[in-house]
């Protein structure tokens, strides 16, 4: 079964674990994440795996944002996102996702080649209240 048959089948049918066993079988971080954010019910933690196996920090992102407001462990997600040293995407988690290490974030984009991100931290954590 491929992507879209099993998108349209959860869409359909809701949670099944044989529907998420062959979500995850098929290592697509785009299907996990899809899955994860239509259904409560999803096993954040495995489909956490496919999608920091698959290296893509953009879906780390959107991920985390649907595993921190149900209360998840996102530091696997957080040092993908540091890794990945995407200034935007690190101003991004530090500033919307519940949870996330400011400190850590902050260090990282100082580090960050371009000082653009370091002035824009500095103001949306101010916005957020965080400083």
């Amino acid at each position: 079964m491929n992507a879209v048959e099993l998108l349209r089948l959860i869409k359909t049918q809701g949670f099944d674990i044989k529907l998420q066993e062959q979500v995850i079988s098929l290592a697509d971080a785009e299907l996990a994440y899809r899955f994860a954010h239509d259904l409560l019910e999803a096993d954040m933690d495995r489909l956490e795996l496919v999608i920091v196996t698959a290296k893509m920090p953009r879906i780390a992102y959107e991920f985390a944002l649907i595993k921190a407001a149900r209360g998840g462990n996102i530091e696997k997600l957080q040092d993908m996102i540091i890794r990945s040293a995407d200034g935007g995407l690190m101003l991004l988690f530090a500033a919307d996702v519940q949870g996330a290490d400011i400190e850590l974030f902050e260090e990282a984009i100082r580090c960050h080649p371009e000082a653009k991100f370091s002035q824009l931290f500095e103001a949306e954590m101010r916005q957020k209240g965080f400083y």
